[in-house]
């Protein structure tokens, strides 16, 4: 199996300075410059049109460098701290659901009434942290209909990051998006060239994959299309580290305890009208 590591869509750019929270991985060549935060609700306007649009023609446009639609959705610095969150976060949290019911990286129903947002480098080991020990624990909120969980790539953090992004979708491809997803950080660590091959080599066999297409699609176009599209929309509201999270348009950042991850979703519950937890 032949590797296709190279550099991830965020390598080249210049670091951030600001400090990442507990919890968090820091990309680094992040981009974007100034809390993601204040980004999310001083320019609302702005960044939907830059960011979204920016996310849109990655889409249409695979065939291009992923690294150059990373650029393109670099948004300008913007001072406003999270004491500036204001009304629009809903509706921004909302422009970003897709709620797709064919996404093979999301789980829940389509009409759920909570999303959560959540953009992951498989190589952040607090992303494997949420995933294995945080996620089972909101599961119920999935199973009865409450919570969507729509995973996006944002593969920064080392140079095989953007590989096994591209393997997690050829996987989906065959159904077996959160298979992968889940057998991947079952190792718990970082790996890179032959070491890599080998690890995609065995989930494929775990999960009874067909292996040349799987092959075939890690490497095609469609793949490339769906990680780089994440990549932007991630850079377009300012995203700099993993986990980040998005609950209705609150933002969440790092892998936070269990118990802050509950009271965002039974907040978003109670502002839809449904009922708590218990």
């Amino acid at each position: 199996m032949s590797s296709s590591s190279g550099s991830g869509p965020g390598r080249g750019k210049k670091q951030v300075s600001d400090r990442p929270s507990p919890g968090a991985e820091r990309a680094p060549d992040g981009g974007g410059g100034g809390s993601w935060r204040g980004l999310l609700f001083a320019g609302l306007a702005l960044v939907v049109v830059a960011g979204l649009l920016v996310a849109n023609r990655a889409m249409d446009d695979p065939a291009r460098e992923p690294a150059a639609r990373g650029a393109a959705a670099d948004p300008a610095p913007h001072t406003a701290g999270a004491e500036d969150q204001g009304p629009g976060q809903r509706e921004f949290g909302s422009l970003l659901a897709r709620r797709d019911p064919g996404d093979p990286a999301a789980m829940g129903e389509a009409d759920a009434p909570v999303v959560m947002v959540a953009y992951s480098d498989y190589n952040c080991p607090y992303c494997g942290r949420w995933t294995r020990e945080t996620r089972p624990e909101l599961m119920h909120y999935v199973e009865r209909g409450d919570l969507r969980i729509e995973l996006r790539d944002f593969p920064v953090i080392t140079g095989s990051s953007e590989t096994v992004s591209h393997a997690a979708r050829a996987a989906g491809m065959q159904g077996g998006f959160w298979e992968f997803h889940e057998a991947y950080f079952s190792h718990g660590e970082k790996f890179e060239g032959e070491a890599l091959e080998e690890v995609l080599d065995g989930i494929v066999a775990e999960l009874d994959l067909d292996p040349e297409r799987f092959e075939e699609d890690r490497h095609g176009d469609e793949a490339a299309a769906m990680v780089s599209r994440d990549f932007a929309e991630a850079q377009g509201i300012g995203v700099t580290s993993t986990p980040a999270f998005l609950v209705n348009g609150q933002p969440l950042m790092g892998a936070q305890p269990l118990s802050v991850f509950v009271s965002a979703v039974e907040d978003a519950l109670a502002d839809a009208g449904r009922g708590g937890d218990g």
